[in-house]
């Protein structure tokens, strides 16, 4: 059993039945292998759940439920490790423990000397990427070394896939460990039992009242505090703080340490929220991102109404992508992976926007920063749709009677954000000359041959619009229906009008929402 086993199994429960040619492309293995793989893993499974051919697919009954009573009863010694699991197994150990003697850790993979020997070139590599080391004591074994924030930092990411909260915020193993993140956390759980229910009751004493974290930044602060408490009993605490006075953050003081509380005030700072208070910004980060949404407010096809929070919410991301470069903080998202081919435009114009706040603080956007600056942008331009945007102009071509028209006037009006200009008989296309419009949709075969004919360019959809043909008009440029009335307009257009100056005013410029 391997990785590659439980990756293929995985998959497949998530997604049976799936096609072989669609498995053998996406992990790049033959069939040959894939039969090898699915005899290893029926070993493990009752018959009712195996991996079975149905001609050109693989099928399982297996639900998530099997795939987790799987999981348990892996035995570690039928496992094969890869030398990236050993090594990130190892690292926690080496942050939890003074000393480590390798060859006897590496007894657990039950693995040769020769494999320990070959695995140095991927401890250099993980060390390397977050500015770590490993020291030789002798007799004894190794020691990891470097900035402790570094070191905190990069043990963290290691473990914090392989937990979840439990009850009163306490740190339990993930249901769906897969056997070396079983092994990590295990060693974590248990060396820092004590530390974690001090984080714990730090959260809900100290914390909790203050800021309301989301999930995942709750998990990594939790994760944090029981590695930094754990590190701080055995005498690793921080001993400067002077490089972290790069930018203001919040004040939080949960520890007695200036220079441990100083750091913290910066990573609580820098975690998503549910709820916090906005008070507190740095001036220098405050003119910079203002210059950065005066430079992106253009690139969207909205005017932005709600400024404070569009600004809050910038700012926020801004300040957490700066503070989170500095310390190798780094999470992925793989649900943005298209942002950049999606909004190809937008992701340009925000890659040059950030540039100077890049620049002036020495650190970098990533494609997966860049990306998700993209999506706030994308949902405030959703959010402030203004009924007042201009509306394309469409005339509906066709022989139907107005009765019918009617309705398929109404439907198109409640999907897109419109004005029809009038309807036209296919006998009557020399009215298009003197019409001013954007587009002609029709909903017959018959009619859109007669356009063809003419050389005149159209949409055909059905009659009873399909998701298709929504998609298809999007396509064309018509904007969605979903569109706001900016409250400051609204109010200042309004004021002083009497009950019937009211109403003449709603049905006249608002007859899409009132009635």
């Amino acid at each position: 059993m391997n990785s590659f086993d439980l990756s293929l199994l995985k998959y497949i429960q998530e997604h049976s039945p799936v096609l072989i040619e669609d498995v053998t492309s996406r992990f790049g293995k033959t069939m040959s292998t894939l039969k090898r793989s699915m005899k290893e893993i029926n070993e493990f499974l009752e018959p009712d759940f195996h991996l079975h051919l149905d001609g050109p697919s693989i099928v399982t009954a297996i639900t998530y439920r099997e795939y987790i009573a799987f999981l348990e009863h892996i035995p570690f010694n039928r496992y094969i490790t890869t030398a990236e699991e050993r090594i990130k197994d190892l690292s926690v150990a080496l942050c939890l423990q003074e000393v480590v003697n390798k060859s006897e850790y590496y007894r657990k993979f039950n693995v040769s000397p020769t494999t320990l020997k070959n695995d140095n070139q991927a401890l250099s590599a993980f060390l390397e990427a977050n500015h770590l080391a490993v020291t030789a004591i002798p007799k004894q074994g190794s020691r990891l070394e470097g900035d402790e924030i570094l070191l905190r930092i990069a043990i963290c990411l290691t473990i914090l896939k392989t937990v979840e909260i439990g009850a009163d915020h306490l740190l339990v193993p993930h249901k769906a460990n897969e056997p070396i993140n079983k092994s990590i956390a295990t060693q974590f759980l248990k060396a820092c039992q004590q530390d974690i229910s001090a984080a714990a009751e730090l959260y809900q004493q100290r914390l909790s009242h203050k800021v309301t974290l989301g999930y995942n930044s709750k998990k990594y602060f939790l994760v944090y505090m029981s590695i930094a408490l754990h590190r701080m009993r055995r005498g690793h605490q921080l001993t400067h703080s002077e490089n972290l006075n790069f930018i203001q953050s919040g004040d939080f003081a949960l520890l007695g340490s200036e220079h441990e509380n100083r750091f913290l005030d910066l990573l609580i700072s820098s975690l998503t929220y549910t709820w916090r208070p906005f008070d507190l910004y740095d001036p220098t980060l405050i003119t910079l991102v203002g210059r950065l949404c005066s430079s992106l407010t253009p690139l969207l096809r909205a005017k932005i109404h709600n400024a404070s929070p569009f600004f809050a919410e910038v700012y926020q991301f801004v300040y957490s992508t700066i503070v989170q470069n500095k310390f190798n903080l780094y999470f992925d998202d793989k649900k943005l992976h298209q942002v950049q081919t999606r909004h190809a435009l937008l992701y340009q114009g925000v890659t040059q926007a950030t540039a100077p706040i890049a620049q002036h603080y020495q650190t970098t956007f990533s494609t997966v920063h860049l990306s998700t600056l993209v999506l706030i942008l994308k949902k405030y331009e959703l959010q402030n749709r203004a009924y007042s945007e201009d509306k394309k102009r469409v005339i509906i071509v066709t022989n139907s009677s107005e009765s019918k028209v009617g309705y398929f006037k109404e439907v198109l009006k409640s999907h897109f954000h419109i004005e029809i200009v009038g309807y036209v008989n296919i006998n009557e296309l020399h009215r298009l000359e003197q019409a001013s419009f954007d587009l002609l949709i029709t909903f017959t075969n018959k009619i859109s041959s007669y356009l063809k004919y003419y050389q005149l360019d159209y949409i055909k959809v059905n009659f009873y619009l399909s998701r298709d043909d929504i998609s298809l008009l999007s396509k064309h440029g018509l904007s969605r229906a979903k569109k706001k009335i900016p409250a400051g307009e609204f109010i200042q257009e309004t004021e002083g009008l009497d009950r019937e100056q009211l109403r003449a005013l709603l049905e006249q410029k608002y007859p899409d929402f009132f009635i």
